[in-house]
């Protein structure tokens, strides 16, 4: 791409044809880069339009599916086993890119698929109960046309991490192939329903380098009291993915002493600590209570903060970090 009187010369998808065309004006971070060598598109191709023609595809494509007609009955069954409190909230972390900044062909139409299947399941989750499910997405490698996009297809869309502290007991957590530390963060508190990397999966990743195991608690609680069920895989797109629904009012805690903090901006360090001091504020709630009606209990040790900066992860391909 070279500049010519300001101007653009882009070589266009289409019939490889250059055409000249404004420089498009946008504001993402064009030093933030993902693992894939994906970055913020700075002048992004396809319009909203062509977004929604390519998601159709997409679209079309899962819902005639062997994967999807598995994952139906496994939600089916997911269902009438687990007696969990009604969703109603969904949140879909790090799809990527629809117009990815290297122009992959492979990566757009993962981000399309992944989205597709978790508007299938919210959609199908809709149709078993009597209220609407509220859908957010947070995608850090969003341009504001893929953000438009999220919008006309019934999204909130929340800028990175504003979506974290959104988790609640009632929300379905949907992120495929994300960091540890992400997961971390968005399970704060753990939800209804979690559709993600699973914990043998992790341990494997661990087994590699130890210091991930400061991340692995939520995800080991959740082993541990939820029902699982695997996650049906499309030509790896939803590769070493499992289902954790939880079962009747078991909530099990996550140690208050939240401490994590994202590397990307301070911001993120900020809103996580909302989370652990908000925890941190129920569980002395709690304690206070039982004090007044019975022998206090024997305190548990404090959990040591933990450091993320520096922290390098192995780990499937993602997006979202």
């Amino acid at each position: 791409m070279t500049q010519q009187d300001g101007e653009w010369s882009q070589v266009s998808r289409k019939r490889g044809r250059i055409r000249h065309v404004p420089k498009p004006k946008t504001d993402v971070d064009e030093s933030k880069e993902n693992g894939l060598g994906i970055r913020p598109n700075p002048n992004p191709e396809f319009t909203v339009s062509d977004i929604h023609r390519h998601h159709d595809t997409a679209r079309q494509e899962w819902q005639i599916s062997d994967c999807w007609k598995t994952l139906k009955d496994l939600l089916v069954t997911a269902l009438s086993e687990s007696n969990h409190p009604p969703i109603t909230k969904a949140i879909c972390f790090g799809p990527g890119p629809y117009d990815p900044s290297n122009g992959s062909f492979a990566a757009r139409r993962t981000a399309h698929m992944q989205t597709a299947a978790f508007c299938a399941i919210v959609d199908f989750l809709e149709s078993q109960c009597e209220h609407k499910i509220k859908r957010v997405i947070q995608e850090p490698m969003f341009t504001q046309i893929d953000k438009d996009f999220c919008v006309e297809l019934g999204f909130q869309v929340a800028d990175t991490p504003d979506a974290f502290p959104m988790v609640d007991e009632q929300t379905l957590v949907y992120g495929i192939h994300m960091e540890l530390r992400t997961y971390y963060l968005a399970l704060a508190t753990l939800p209804t329903a979690f559709i993600g990397g699973g914990l043998n999966e992790w341990e494997r990743v661990i087994d590699f380098d130890p210091s991930l195991k400061e991340f692995i608690g939520p995800i080991s609680k959740m082993d541990a009291t939820y029902t699982k069920y695997p996650f049906p895989d499309m030509n790896y797109i939803f590769s070493s993915t499992t289902m954790y629904w939880r079962k009747g009012d078991d909530a099990p805690k996550i140690p208050s002493s939240r401490k994590a903090a994202l590397s990307e901006s301070p911001q993120a360090s900020k809103q996580t600590s909302d989370i652990a001091e908000a925890l941190e504020g129920l569980k002395l709630s709690e304690q206070a209570s039982e004090e007044n009606s019975s022998e206090p209990e024997s305190s548990k040790p404090t959990e040591k903060p933990t450091e993320l900066e520096g922290s390098k992860e192995s780990k499937p391909l993602t997006t979202e970090e």
